[in-house]
């Protein structure tokens, strides 16, 4: 058995109890404190994360809505794009319409100078003429009595030809008539009724002279008579005649 503790051991060991007990005490107040300050930065540290979730969220959105932009802003671009490409191509074809445009100026611009030049000899001919026309109107003036005289005179003259012409016409069918019917009768018109009466106009000098028994002086003459008024040709070299004209004196109906 152990011996029992006395009275001053006893109050050491309170003494040494008491004093653990306080300084649990206090190591358990700055144990709460710190597990205070703690949870105060714990919560601090969670509305810190929050803050910075809701900002994430909202840079999300931000990004997410920028993405949509982009997106939008490439679709746009492109279509700036092909409308840049086209109008582009559109200044060039205009380009091209110009040059040619001014390529045609310059030709017009040539040709006005031509037509320019043309227009002043034109002007300078037209004044030219106009004095002509003047010296040929007093002309035209002078010479009109003389021309109305002179057309009287033709017109007289015209009417005695036509009076002469029917005179002949009634002659020729006289005499056609007369030949129908064989009241004339001589060499020459044995030697027209012949070439007349001929199928072919060409023939020979002795065939006429067998058929008409036309001596060939006179053959001859009447047949140069006859070439110098264009009735046939005569080629004595030859030997041969051609009729020229239809001769229709010896027809039966009159």
């Amino acid at each position: 058995m152990s011996t029992p503790k006395s009275a001053e051991e006893i109050r050491k060991l309170a003494l040494s109890l008491e004093e653990l007990v306080n300084k649990f005490q206090s190591r358990v107040q700055l144990i709460r404190e710190d597990l205070k300050s703690l949870i105060s930065d714990i919560e601090s540290l969670r509305n810190y994360i929050n803050e910075r979730r809701r900002m994430s969220n909202d840079y999300t959105r931000e990004i997410s809505d920028l993405i949509n932009d982009l997106q939008t802003f490439r679709s746009e671009i492109g279509q700036i794009e092909n409308e840049i490409s086209s109008i582009q191509s559109n200044i060039d074809l205009i380009n091209t319409q110009v040059s040619q445009n001014q390529s045609d100026l310059l030709a017009d611009k040539n040709k006005f100078g031509i037509l320019d030049s043309e227009k002043t000899n034109h002007t300078t001919t037209l004044r030219s003429l106009e004095v002509e026309l003047a010296s040929l109107e007093n002309i035209h003036d002078e010479l009109k009595p003389k021309f109305e005289t002179r057309m009287k005179a033709i017109t007289q003259e015209y009417e005695r030809l036509e009076a002469e012409k029917s005179l002949l016409a009634n002659r020729f069918q006289a005499i056609r008539i007369l030949c129908s019917k064989e009241y004339i009768q001589s060499p020459e018109v044995g030697l027209i009724k012949f070439l007349a009466k001929k199928p072919s106009p060409h023939s020979k000098l002795t065939e006429i002279r067998s058929a008409l028994g036309m001596d060939p002086t006179t053959l001859n003459s009447v047949l140069k008579l006859l070439e110098a008024r264009k009735v046939l040709e005569f080629n004595e070299s030859e030997d041969g005649v051609t009729l020229l004209v239809k001769i229709d004196l010896f027809d039966k109906e009159v």
